[in-house]
């Protein structure tokens, strides 16, 4: 992909839960799924999509929090030191008023990845760019894009291993966002998902 291949071979581990309303038995478990990965020689471990909650409507919006107030996100990075891995949170919940750039008038939340390092630091952020609209036969259709803004742009993040291209879900249905990301010198790619 990049112009450069991954330093070294390392264990990554993809934990695998569902998540439910209410953040903090979430956050319970990932703990215990994190450790359990690290114990079993992760070096990296990637969370789902929408790790924090999974909720609709009204209830997701008064759930959401900002990011320097997610208790979700503060359990992670807290982990990430214990354990001394690097954590890629899939996404999170995140309400964005007040960011830079973010529209005052906005509602919509920010579906966004975090990939942490081994001290606890946000080594970068992606907001999902492709939200999931459909028609169903019979008139059915879901508009992810009712409840969350797209993000702005292509990330790619260093790591020890190496440059990780960061995508959520539904984007990989697009290609021009793999091309981009390999063009920007992504050696490996994450793309979680619910």
């Amino acid at each position: 992909m990049g112009s450069r291949h991954v330093s070294a071979a390392f264990a990554a581990a993809c934990i695998q839960f569902t998540a439910g309303p209410d953040p903090e038995p979430n956050l319970r478990e990932v703990t215990q799924l994190i450790r359990r990965a690290r114990d079993a020689g992760a070096e990296l471990i990637m969370t789902p999509e929408v790790s924090n909650f999974i909720e609709s409507g009204k209830r997701r919006r008064d759930k959401a929090r900002r990011e320097a107030e997610d208790p979700f996100l503060a359990g992670i990075r807290d982990l990430a030191r214990e354990t001394g891995t690097w954590i890629l949170v899939g996404s999170l919940v995140i309400d964005p008023a007040g960011e830079p750039g973010a529209d005052p008038g906005e509602e919509r939340l920010a579906n966004r990845s975090f990939l942490i390092d081994a001290q606890g630091g946000i080594v970068a952020r992606y907001d999902k760019i492709h939200m999931f609209d459909i028609d169903l036969p019979g008139g059915e259709s879901y508009r992810e894009s009712n409840a969350y803004r797209p993000g702005g742009g292509t990330v790619v993040a260093e790591t020890p291993w190496g440059r990780l291209g960061m995508t959520v879900c539904y984007d990989v249905r697009f290609p021009h966002l793999y091309r981009a990301l390999a063009q920007a010198g992504a050696d490996f790619l994450a793309v979680p998902s619910v």
